[in-house]
């Protein structure tokens, strides 16, 4: 008995040893496997930019059909359409111009001498409100409003939508040019207020103010010589402004032989304030006359919005002072009538009132 019981242990301790021998050792750490040690390169299905390029159709796809907005590297963080910045409406302060525009860098070309708004430009669809924006204050003081365009006479096509504006304005047209006395007479036929836009030489002596010009050499019989020459080329009418001229206007004996003719031929002169230097409002005090001052360039940019900011500072000097008188351009065609079409109906609306410089005399003058 004993001796069996000990055969049956020695062989449980022999499978016990085998058991021990045979057995595989313990596992080590377990690495994730997208991480694992296996040399992932940029092309392993893991790495990120393979799960990217992975994405890509998907993503592209999603953008073509409107499902997800499209990303560019210029503007990583594009806003939605209904979140665009609203525009500024706010108006900045109004003071009675000192501004000049300078004519010192103006040229003079035969048939144009500013650049002109291409024909297949967009224009806004009248009626369409585009002032709705903007703050147009009430009228008071009687506001009254003199649009004055300068620079006719060098071609017809560009005069026409002026004379088709629907309320009184002043046409300054220019004398000695191909077509001065064809658009004299069709501003006079139009009902518009005809001017002569006398040249006068700038300070930059460089600057060919055009044909028929006053130039500093001249004295003053020959000033009112030619003026008179000037005047029956164009004339009849209303009143004369200058073009450029911040040289004469700058000489009292100059500028007051040009109101020698004014009074004469009883018409007005207007400044139109190409210096602040300007000797005109003296001169005329020596005479004991009264003549006008510009208080606005409206196109001294061809921007749309840079000219509809000008005629806003101009309400606020109407209803600060009673009238202002602005300035724009022939040149300025479709863009600066399609602006004053559009807003001609509110300004009424408000009480806005429209003349010429002879129908400032009824409330403004001596």
């Amino acid at each position: 008995m004993i001796i069996l019981t000990a055969a049956i242990v020695a062989v449980c301790i022999c499978m016990l040893c085998v058991a021990v021998l045979t057995a595989p050792p313990s596992p080590g750490p377990v690495f994730p496997p997208e991480r694992e040690n296996r040399g992932i390169t940029a092309d392993s299905p893991e790495s990120d930019s393979y799960q990217q390029e992975a994405e890509k159709p998907v993503r592209e796809h999603l953008v073509d059909s409107g499902t997800v907005p499209a990303v560019t590297d210029s503007n990583p963080m594009q806003e939605p359409a209904d979140k665009a910045v609203p525009e500024q409406t706010e108006n900045p302060p109004v003071s009675r111009q000192e501004s000049v525009q300078d004519d010192s860098t103006q040229k003079y070309l035969p048939e144009k001498t500013h650049p002109v708004e291409p024909d297949n430009k967009t224009e806004p669809v009248p009626g369409t409100q585009p002032f709705q924006n903007y703050r147009i204050p009430q009228a008071v003081n009687n506001a009254t409003l003199v649009f004055v365009f300068d620079d006719g006479g060098q071609n017809l096509t560009q005069l026409q939508p002026f004379l088709q504006l629907p309320f009184p304005v002043c046409i300054a047209v220019m004398p000695q040019l191909p077509y001065s006395a064809e658009s004299a007479t069709r501003v006079r036929d139009a009902g518009k207020e005809l001017m002569l836009h006398q040249p006068m030489q700038a300070q930059n002596l460089s600057v060919n103010p055009g044909p028929g010009a006053i130039t500093p050499d001249m004295h003053t019989y020959e000033i009112e010589a030619l003026l008179r020459e000037n005047l029956a080329e164009i004339g009849p009418v209303a009143g004369i402004n200058n073009h450029e001229g911040s040289l004469i206007t700058e000489s009292i004996v100059k500028i007051g032989a040009v109101l020698d003719v004014c009074r004469t031929e009883g018409i007005y002169f207007l400044d139109s304030r190409t210096t602040a230097a300007t000797a005109a409002p003296q001169a005329a005090l020596e005479r004991g006359m009264q003549i006008w001052e510009r208080d606005i360039f409206l196109d001294n940019t061809p921007d749309r919005q840079d000219i509809i900011n000008q005629i806003l500072q101009g309400l606020k000097i109407a209803n600060r002072d009673g009238y202002a008188i602005m300035i724009g351009h022939i040149w300025s065609g479709t863009t600066l009538t399609q602006i004053l079409l559009e807003l001609y109906p509110q300004l009424i609306q408000h009480g806005y009132r429209f003349t010429t410089i002879r129908g400032l005399y009824e409330n403004f003058g001596n």
